[in-house]
């Protein structure tokens, strides 16, 4: 997923009266957190019983929109800022982050998604949006990682926002035929080079 595919989701869900679905994606783009660690997920206790809701809530975002919570993959704790997120500011403008309980709410049902309704509704959201079929939800954590290595020209950052413990994952995660980030180096080589004949005149 690419930020101006990621940006028509958001502008179409809040269009579709389902803005929920925006704020998701525009957060697991620009954060590459995983859906489960946004939307959380329903599952039964370990002792058996019920399916119980387990994921971030209100509680898990400061007043000043500094989401900290542990990633359910590692256990990695980690912290976000809301407030340099542009999509996320854009998604902002039509969906309201409750105040107590679950940070994504279900508009249809009051209730947090189940996964499957989830990926039903992003689907509808996507093909309105006119974001080819092959994308899926998964891609836009895909595209932060690609898009930080791209901006940034480090697999090591990207693997730290995306908390791999390997930079081996991150490469699988990062798309693209890497022309852009063996530009950056080759120019930041150059720069070098020149930086080094300046000091030896």
């Amino acid at each position: 997923m690419t930020y101006d595919q990621c940006l028509a989701i958001v502008k179409m869900s809040a269009e579709l009266k389902c803005p929920s679905i925006g704020f998701v994606e525009a957060l697991k783009f620009e954060s590459a957190l995983r859906r489960i660690d946004v939307i959380g997920e329903w599952a039964p206790p370990e002792e058996g019983g019920a399916f119980r809701w387990r994921g971030p809530t209100a509680q898990s975002l400061s007043k000043d929109l500094i989401l900290k919570l542990k990633t359910s993959k590692n256990g990695a704790e980690v912290a976000r800022d809301l407030n340099a997120m542009p999509l996320v500011a854009e998604a902002l403008k039509s969906y309201t982050i409750p105040e107590i309980g679950p940070i994504v709410i279900d508009e249809d049902h009051g209730k947090p998604y189940w996964e499957n309704r989830y990926t039903e509704k992003f689907r509808k959201v996507r093909d309105k949006a006119g974001v080819p079929a092959n994308v899926w939800s998964m891609d836009s954590r895909a595209g932060a990682v690609s898009e930080t290595v791209e901006a940034t020209g480090s697999l090591a950052l990207a693997s730290e926002l995306a908390t791999h413990s390997t930079t081996k994952m991150t490469k699988k995660y990062s798309r693209g035929d890497g022309l852009e980030t063996s530009r950056r180096i080759a120019e930041a080589r150059k720069a070098n080079r020149l930086s080094a004949t300046a000091v030896k005149q």
